[in-house]
């Protein structure tokens, strides 16, 4: 059985590869448990300069595997809900820099793990929405706050409210995103090579001087 979601470990770098193409990386819940099984070896693991979370065929993530979400058994909806929510907060908390990786699409929940990151490069062709309520889904308050401390709650409530859907150039602009290139491994690996090249409390100082930070719009 293909590895949905694998966890590579090379040269100081955890990398996180959602690999389900053909849903287009759209997260079921075994996949949110192994990333939160994911999580538990990082935390283990010394000697972690960085973790890069990114999608492979042309999408980051889709976002909720919309199957799941509408199954008739609520109670299987819920575990669902709770699985996601717990694999995104635990993501969030992770000590070592993350950084997302993102080509194509980035909805829901796809948002919700970009933003666990701390820092956020996309390509060209990357788009963004989170449609939950026009799916009929309530996004999670946890999420729902994350959103609005990175773009505000004006841009929040575009997203939210009218299911908007932001090209790279309007992501940027609303700080979803950092910065839009047309070679995001490229842009990924030099910040990389300067983590791979510092000690690791340095990191870990810088790490949590910039998590600390209050927020800028």
């Amino acid at each position: 059985m293909t590895d949905l979601l694998r966890l590579d470990v090379v040269d100081r770098v955890a990398r996180l590869t959602i690999n389900r193409p053909e849903k287009r990386n759209a997260m079921s819940a075994d996949m949110w448990h192994s990333l939160r099984r994911h999580i538990r070896t990082i935390d283990e693991t010394s000697g972690i300069s960085a973790v890069v979370l990114r999608g492979v065929g042309g999408s980051f993530s889709a976002g909720a595997d919309l199957a799941e979400m509408r199954d008739p058994d609520q109670d299987r909806v819920e575990e669902y809900r709770d699985f996601a929510e717990e694999a995104v907060v635990a993501l969030m908390e992770l000590t070592p820099p993350k950084v997302a990786e993102i080509d194509g699409p980035c909805f829901g929940a796809g948002c919700s793990l970009a933003l666990a990151c701390d820092v956020r490069l996309c390509s060209p062709a990357s788009q963004f929405g989170i449609p939950a309520l026009k799916h009929g889904f309530a996004y999670e308050p946890v999420f729902v706050r994350r959103l609005a401390q990175i773009v505000g709650p004006g841009p929040a409530g575009l997203l939210l409210y009218g299911s908007e859907r932001w090209n790279a150039d309007e992501a940027v602009a609303h700080g979803l995103v950092d910065r839009c290139t047309d070679d995001v491994p490229a842009a990924v690996e030099r910040i990389l090579a300067n983590l791979r090249g510092a000690r690791e409390s340095a990191i870990a100082s810088t790490t949590a001087a910039i998590r600390t930070a209050p927020q800028f719009h």
